[in-house]
């Protein structure tokens, strides 16, 4: 009586192992579904991310050029062309326009970093000063059947400061510099109108500053010594 207890008790544990064992077979396929899943949606993002740096990086950046900077007194500004055209088409336009001025130093296409399109106006540099009486002259000239405005840059609001204007994370931090140009420009000269102070008193005002810097470090070395 023993065994045969023993024996049906053997059976029933084998065939509640085999239904256990039945019963974790779809739950085990499940998760390993589930794992498939996180790890083809977990490369999709990676995918997804890696193509969203690339063309971050495709993405041309206004003031990632050589021409990018230069500005400065001798600088010309010219407005006017069309701007439907890539930025090199624009350069090359402006350059063959102004070479009868003489040798071009850079010629700077203002552009919109996420569509590369141009902003109508550009910044150009001769390496000599003759040229840019001949340049000014090209002001109403015709190109590609658009009226040329060209005048001296330091006359200009752009020439300080990108007014609304997008641009990526670079283009931010020099349009915040040149903000602060323009605002140190309006608040020393009174928007160009006149200046607040007349060279002599500002050059008096330096020698007192540096006068007193001296003194001031005459001074400390004076207390370290004692």
């Amino acid at each position: 009586m023993d065994q045969s207890k023993l024996k049906r008790c053997s059976a029933s544990s084998s065939s509640h192992a085999e239904a256990a064992a039945e019963a974790t077979d779809p739950l085990q396929k499940e998760r390993v579904l589930d794992d498939s899943e996180t790890e083809v949606n977990s490369r999709k993002k990676q995918k997804q991310k890696q193509e969203e740096e690339t063309t971050e990086k495709k993405k041309e950046c206004c003031f990632d050029t050589k021409d990018a900077k230069g500005n400065n007194e001798r600088t010309i500004f010219v407005t006017g062309f069309d701007n439907s055209g890539s930025r090199d088409e624009i350069r090359s336009a402006l350059a063959k326009h102004f070479s009868s001025c003489g040798e071009l130093k850079r010629v700077f296409v203002h552009i919109e970093c996420e569509t590369g399109v141009s902003r109508g106006y550009a910044f150009i540099n001769l390496k000599k000063r003759v040229g840019i009486e001949a340049a000014l002259s090209l002001n109403g000239s015709d190109l590609g059947g658009h009226k040329l405005l060209v005048t001296m840059a330091r006359l200009r609001d752009e020439y300080y400061a990108h007014f609304n204007f997008k641009g990526c994370e670079i283009c931010r931090a020099g349009y915040t510099a040149g903000r602060q140009r323009l605002y140190r420009w309006n608040l020393k000269t009174g928007g160009g109108k006149v200046r607040r102070f007349s060279p002599k008193f500002e050059e008096k005002c330096r020698r007192h500053h540096e006068e007193r810097m001296a003194s001031r470090k005459m001074n400390k070395s004076k207390t370290k010594e004692g």
